[in-house]
């Protein structure tokens, strides 16, 4: 394999991280002074910047950045590799209900869009949940899948996981929505661990991807300082690895 496709995989390989991708596109997570929650269970506009290094071959910069419009959240990413690569994520999503034993977010769209060299990527979908009906398009053209009450998208899925994680109410199993379907994800939490970052040293909650291969390893490092923002994600497959590292972390919230 030629060392520009081995590169393109490897930074293919982001978006699936960070939930959170993570993630973590993840990448997905962020830091900096401590976070004032004036409600358990709302979250709060923010901005954080995250430096990664992609199997010791490439190093880049990231920004999430959470804001909100009436009753509707946008989440959004974005990933560059300085004259190389950029990738775009954005989240569309409700909070359904919130009370003192949940709270529960409804997708409404997702987007994700990559380029590097020739290679350009664009997909994304929609919900009507009047219709049950997903909407989705990638490269291989339109398809329309039913929705499923619960289903996450890539960016809220961290959201979710942080809001449970916090109540100690993580689920066995989530539904992750994108172009293609619906499938079940499950997190373990591992307690917990001391983390250095670029911005600092936090007491995290340390939290395990569930993968298909035991050979592929990802792990969210999340600071209960900072409403269980990720400020840091690893993932190692054995022949690649990829980390990512909060750099600064700004609260918007009024």
């Amino acid at each position: 394999m030629s060392q520009k496709l081995t590169i393109l995989s490897v930074i293919q390989k982001v978006k699936l991280n960070n939930m959170l991708q993570m993630t973590v596109k993840a990448c997905m997570l962020p830091l900096c002074l401590t976070l004032t929650i004036s409600n358990a269970y709302a979250f709060e506009p923010f901005q954080a910047t995250y430096s990664f290094n992609i199997a010791g071959l490439l190093t880049g910069n990231a920004t999430r950045t959470l804001t909100k419009q009436d009753n509707v959240w946008s989440y959004n990413f974005k990933a560059s590799v300085a004259s190389l690569a950029n990738a775009s994520e954005v989240s569309h999503f409700k909070i359904t209900h919130s009370d003192s034993n949940s709270t529960d977010l409804q997708t409404l769209d997702h987007a994700y869009t990559f380029n590097f060299l020739n290679k350009n990527i664009d997909t994304g979908f929609k919900v009507d949940w009047a219709k049950q009906l997903v909407s989705a398009h990638n490269k291989n053209g339109d398809n329309n899948y039913p929705a499923q009450t619960g289903m996450l998208d890539m960016l809220n899925l961290e959201l979710q996981v942080r809001e449970d994680i916090k109540h100690n109410q993580l689920k066995p199993s989530y539904l992750l929505a994108d172009d293609k379907g619906i499938k079940k994800i499950s997190f373990v939490n591992e307690g917990e661990e001391k983390i250095q970052t670029d911005a600092g040293e936090f007491n995290t909650v340390k939290v395990r991807l569930v993968q298909d291969s035991d050979k592929r390893k990802t792990y969210f490092w999340l600071a209960p300082k900072l409403d269980y923002l990720p400020v840091r994600v690893h993932q190692d497959d054995g022949n690649l690895s990829y980390d990512l590292s909060l750099t600064n972390y700004h609260s918007d919230a009024k």
